[in-house]
């Protein structure tokens, strides 16, 4: 034998060590430092590394590596404990009391009258909407004001409701300005609290102002002893973003009803999940994503109880 071919690296060693250091992203990922939203960002895409498995799956069957090989099935194995029960359909639980629909709309959008239509034709209880400003806000208002008398409207977040609302609450969670409200609204059975939310944007480098107004936010939620509440809206926050999981302890949100991981972002590839619908003391029996309509985002439809 000779000395170059004895010096050889084992078939696949690469491509196995590749896949090990992927599962232990899944597994440990929560000790990466956050350093400028680094982690956050890391953590907003980390179902994606189901495509960077199937990848390293097809190059460790190329080589015919059992080492490579196995550690695909160990990656592959991770995704799946993690993802494997929001990738299938939740199961359903009866029928809804009421229904709430919720999308950002994507300021300055002409579209965002057709978008509102759009979201009306579902009839929905409740339309929760996002990114309102003074080019669409007239125009939408005029689309949804009939058939939706109840309406409260802070800022960039509007809420239409076929029943009463009351108790208003304009809210800016820290940002200086309005960009949330609160309102009971009359729903059938009992009165529900429920939060319109839009949190700020985040960009590489930039989340503090996001992660500020998400703590704000929980906080407001911590102390809020209405026994039904719904916290609804663009949070800008992907389900498996850390900063999400101070809120997860208070409230829950439902698997998608339908196949698939239930993103939203963007429309025209989904690849987050930045809209979500929370609930405590209400039962979530259908939760969707629904087509993209002319906005930046999709919108969400959830029935509850």
């Amino acid at each position: 034998m000779s000395p170059s071919r004895s010096r050889r690296r084992p078939r696949g060693i690469l491509t196995g060590i590749a896949a090990l250091a992927v599962a232990a992203l899944l597994l440990w990922h929560g000790m990466l430092p956050d350093v400028g939203g680094a982690a956050s960002l890391v953590e907003s895409f980390l179902p994606w590394a189901a495509a960077l498995i199937a990848v390293l799956g097809l190059s460790a069957l190329f080589r015919l590596s059992l080492f490579a090989g196995l550690g695909v099935a160990a990656a592959a194995a991770v995704w799946w404990s993690l993802f494997g029960t929001a990738l299938l359909p939740a199961a359903s639980v009866g029928a809804p009391d009421f229904t709430v629909v919720s999308e950002n709309l994507h300021a300055a959008n002409p579209k965002a009258a057709e978008i509102a239509r759009d979201l009306a034709g579902r009839d929905p209880d409740l339309i929760a909407l996002q990114e309102l400003d003074a080019t669409n806000r007239d125009a939408v208002s005029g689309v949804l004001d009939t058939d939706y008398p109840y309406h409260a409207i802070v800022g960039t977040v509007g809420l239409w409701s076929t029943h009463p609302l009351h108790d208003e609450q304009r809210l800016d969670l820290g940002l200086g300005w309005e960009r949330a409200l609160s309102v009971d609204v009359d729903t059938p059975g009992g009165t529900t609290r429920v939060y319109a939310v839009h949190l700020a944007s985040v960009r590489p480098g930039e989340s503090a102002t996001r992660d500020e107004m998400l703590r704000e936010l929980t906080d407001t939620v911590a102390e809020d002893d209405s026994s039904r509440l719904l916290v609804v809206g663009d949070f800008n926050t992907a389900t498996t973003d850390r900063t999400l999981a101070p809120l997860f302890a208070e409230l829950g949100e439902k698997p998608d009803s339908e196949l698939g991981l239930g993103f939203t972002w963007p429309s025209a590839f989904p690849a987050a999940r930045l809209d979500h619908a929370l609930v405590r003391g209400l039962s979530t029996v259908s939760s969707t994503v629904l087509p993209a309509n002319g906005s930046d985002h999709r919108g969400i439809a959830v029935g509850l109880r």
